[in-house]
């Protein structure tokens, strides 16, 4: 077993000094040759020199317009103003939807159904009437809003 496994180590070992001879003696100088090369350019593109004017490109002009004395903050607050419209106002349907489901669909089946059952008034008060419809309140207000 042991003369296999020598055998297909030097196998490996072999094909491994075939490979490297084909690479050649410059292959790591190549290698870091073209590492260099790729950060030249990127940097040639991304650093602006001394007397070079600047290449307006689309994230550059956003970026002045939104950064500007000018203009930054009342964009910044018609964003403000669009998210708050969104939360006050694009929260209602979802909202609504809860609370139809668990107020105006989930909470007469409760009452009813305890009732059926015999439960005393103040257990069902207590459970159903407090715990049950106050949670279904902060959900159906507060969780679509959050979300």
């Amino acid at each position: 077993m042991s003369t296999s496994r020598d055998a297909h180590v030097e196998e490996i070992l072999t094909t491994a000094r075939t490979l490297r001879s084909q690479l050649g003696t410059d292959f790591h100088e190549q290698l870091v040759e073209a590492v260099y090369a790729t950060a030249a350019r990127i940097t040639d593109r991304a650093v602006i020199k001394p007397g070079e004017k600047a290449r307006l490109t689309l994230d550059r002009t956003i970026d002045r317009l939104v950064t500007s004395r000018l203009w930054g903050f009342p964009i910044m607050f018609l964003l403000f103003a669009v998210m708050f419209w969104l939360t006050i106002s694009g929260a209602n349907v979802p909202s609504a939807m809860i609370a139809w489901l668990l107020i105006d669909t989930i909470y007469p089946l409760l009452r009813e159904g305890a009732a059926a059952i015999g439960l005393p008034w103040w257990l069902w008060g207590l459970v159903i009437d407090g715990m049950y419809l106050g949670t279904a309140w902060v959900l159906s207000v507060m969780l679509p809003p959050m979300a």
